[in-house]
């Protein structure tokens, strides 16, 4: 009977501290929309750069891929540029999704919050 009413007490307390929560995601959410991080396949062929609101910045193709692939015209070697690309970027998005999760646990803690390992599924 006792812990549900201490459970009590910390959803009072933490309703009371909501508008300051809330303040806090959205910083959270702002600083992730600036944060970017990188992923490159082929040895560097294909570079791909995501933010933190989970969207592709960039995309950097080698010149000397891009100039095979526009010289030969070959069916294969399109195929396999296509392939480094959406590699590149499926990469970059699970980086991205990383950093977020970090960025969101060190967030959590600084407020003062329990947050489940891989965090809140959904929350950005």
């Amino acid at each position: 009977m006792f812990d549900a009413l201490k459970g009590m007490a910390g959803l009072g307390s933490l309703m009371k501290d909501l508008p300051r929560l809330r303040e806090r995601l959205e910083k959270a959410r702002a600083e992730l929309a600036e944060m970017t991080v990188e992923a490159q396949v082929g040895g560097g062929a294909v570079v791909a750069v995501a933010d933190g609101s989970m969207r592709i910045r960039e995309i950097r193709i080698d010149p000397a891929m891009m100039t095979a692939l526009v010289a030969d015209g070959d069916e294969q070697d399109r195929s396999m540029a296509e392939d480094l690309v959406a590699s590149a970027v499926n990469a970059a998005l699970t980086r991205a999704q990383e950093m977020i999760g970090a960025h969101l646990q060190e967030a959590a803690t600084e407020m003062g919050l329990p947050l489940p390992p891989g965090g809140i599924p959904g929350l950005l």
